[in-house]
């Protein structure tokens, strides 16, 4: 929640003045202020003895940004996607054999979308984390985590369906060697998104 201008000015006045921080947490408690409107104001400022009071660094908008990492994140769920049909159609053919044309139309289809997506996505992420490296200060990119939490949110979906479409079959009576190893894939390929997005924003929390 963004801080109140002019509730933010107030509390940068508060602190030139030498105020303690409780006193004003106090002050504007009494004033009918919420308490998440004065942690998000007080939280604005550093706490730091210098005067005047020193702003924190404030999560960034642009729309390079927008585009490096909606495309990036874009190639990354599309070919995440293709890569699971891969996948189930080597599966299929594992357990049904070469009994129709259609496993082999997908997996031609599917390679060929990851004949594209994947070193596209490895370009952009290196490139990625080289800027990175170089400037942490891009760890504050907002359309950057918005984007990361928004894949959480689907692997996290698709994980919670394959673990229900997993226990439904078992209650079924239908789990097959076929249905756990496409079970399992659907599980590796988001479970390994997930961490690996989930140890990105902790890594740019402690930036």
């Amino acid at each position: 929640m963004a801080a109140n201008k002019q509730l933010s000015r107030f509390v940068r006045d508060a602190l030139s003045a030498g105020k303690d921080r409780g006193e004003i947490e106090a002050a504007l408690a009494r004033s009918g202020w919420s308490s998440n409107e004065v942690a998000d104001a007080l939280d604005a400022w550093a706490d730091t003895a210098f005067s005047p009071p020193i702003p924190r660094p404030q999560a960034t908008v642009s729309a390079r940004d927008f585009f490096i990492y909606a495309l990036t994140f874009g190639v990354l769920i599309f070919g995440a996607g293709h890569l699971v049909a891969l996948f189930h159609a080597l599966i299929d053919l594992m357990f049904d054999g070469p009994n129709t044309y259609r496993p082999y139309n997908q997996i031609r289809w599917a390679m060929a979308v990851l004949i594209v997506t994947a070193p596209t996505y490895l370009w952009l992420t290196v490139r990625e984390r080289g800027k990175l490296a170089a400037d942490p200060s891009l760890y504050r990119s907002a359309i950057r985590k918005w984007l990361i939490y928004i894949t959480l949110l689907i692997a996290a979906s698709v994980l919670l369906g394959d673990l229900v479409a997993t226990i439904y079959a078992l209650l079924n009576g239908d789990l097959t060697g076929q249905f756990v190893m496409k079970a399992a894939v659907v599980g590796a390929v988001a479970g390994g998104i997930f961490l690996f997005y989930l140890n990105d924003i902790r890594k740019g929390d402690a930036t």
